[in-house]
């Protein structure tokens, strides 16, 4: 693009900025923490979700210091009902991580950035543009359809190929002293002009410069989400009021967080007709992975409604079973960490949305006690 044209660009799009910028809270400041969380939080989420949470966050780990000194579990806690929680265990680690390597200075390019844990190209470019003015490109969704669009790039490259290709144009357009504004204007471009389905066109600043102007009907072109599906037994098990509840190991989805002890049942296409099959496999699954791994004996009482949630790319169903405790072994002699709890004392452990629902059941079997946690938006 000509220097002039370049120019025009840029004042088109920062006019249109300083008078329709969304006011959101991590933009009240140039604070790279609050920049931090709130680019983590926005990852696959919508800002409308994330604003709730992001205030609650910052409430209780106001620092990088104090979310770097908090446990894990409390941070899970805080972002529970969030979703892919992957998310709040590398953002816990990156707040760590610029303590213990950084001497808790916040790094401030972006390949220092890229340091830190869940730091990919965009989070790192984000950060160091909007809060150090690095003049970087920041591709989140919306900065991806508006160039896709500008330049008429739909289905041409591959998507690593395209990625270059956007980015070096990007990062030739960014004025070197405007770089926060700038990447902040073309965010909310893609989020309030150039949206997916039906883009604004006449109200966009920079239409001049598109080569798909017009084509109001038309996104670029990409894969929707693929759903693996799965189906999980979950064993609620009841002895003198309290319920098991077992701490999920390991480094997956669900890492960290509480839940009922439940086991992977063969995923078939129609649980429905499947039903009688699939309870009779659930039920001598989940009667092993007790004895097994937790040390008890359980009664199966009967089968409740089925309950479905999805997560990024699994489509899940849930087969919860009413479970009395028939005999136990101590707790703490098993493989995993596991307690009995009152549904009161729920709300004390960090419980994935997901599981959020079984709670649900068992407020409508069992009552409503003071102090049990209602799933989160």
């Amino acid at each position: 693009m000509p220097w002039p044209e370049k120019r025009t660009f840029q004042r088109s799009l920062l006019h249109w900025f300083s008078r329709h910028q969304r006011d959101l809270p991590w933009r009240k400041n140039q604070d790279p923490y609050r920049i931090m969380v709130s680019e983590f939080m926005l990852q696959q989420t919508r800002v409308e979700t994330v604003l709730p949470y992001f205030d609650r966050f910052l409430k209780l780990f106001p620092t990088c210091t104090d979310l770097a000194q908090a446990s894990l579990p409390k941070v899970l806690k805080v972002w529970a009902g969030l979703g892919y929680y992957a998310r709040a265990r590398h953002l816990h680690a990156a707040a760590q991580t610029i303590e213990r390597d950084f001497n808790g200075n916040f790094p401030w390019k972006k390949n220092d950035l890229l340091r830190l844990p869940g730091f990919g190209p965009y989070t790192a470019g984000a950060v160091a543009s909007i809060a150090f003015h690095e003049p970087v490109a920041a591709l989140d969704g919306n900065v991806d359809r508006v160039f896709t669009r500008l330049l008429d790039l739909r289905g041409r490259e591959s998507g690593v190929r395209q990625r270059k290709i956007l980015e070096e144009v990007v990062e030739k357009l960014i004025p070197r002293k405007r770089a926060s504004a700038f990447n902040q204007a073309l965010m909310d471009l893609g989020a309030l002009i150039c949206i997916p389905l039906r883009p604004r066109c006449p109200s966009c600043p920079i239409k001049r410069f598109c080569t798909r102007q017009g084509a109001k009907g038309q996104k670029p072109s990409r894969t929707g989400p693929k759903f693996r599906k799965e189906v999980w037994a979950v064993a609620l098990t009841e002895h003198n009021g309290r319920f098991l509840l077992h701490r999920r190991e390991g480094k997956g989805l669900l890492a960290g967080l509480w839940q009922f002890p439940t086991v992977a049942v063969t995923a078939g296409k129609d649980i429905a007709r499947d039903r009688g099959k699939k309870e009779q496999e659930a039920r001598e699954a989940l009667k092993k992975i007790l004895e097994e791994n937790f040390g008890v004996r359980i009664k199966i009482k009967c089968s409740l409604a089925v309950q479905e949630h999805r997560f990024t790319h699994i489509h899940l169903k849930m087969m919860p079973f009413s479970c009395s405790l028939v005999e136990t072994i101590p707790v703490q002699k098993t493989r995993q960490q596991a307690r009995w709890i009152k549904p009161s004392g729920l709300s004390r452990y960090p419980i994935a949305k997901a599981m959020q629902k079984m709670i649900v059941l068992l407020k409508n079997i069992h009552g409503d006690p003071p102090g049990s946690p209602h799933p989160h938006p």
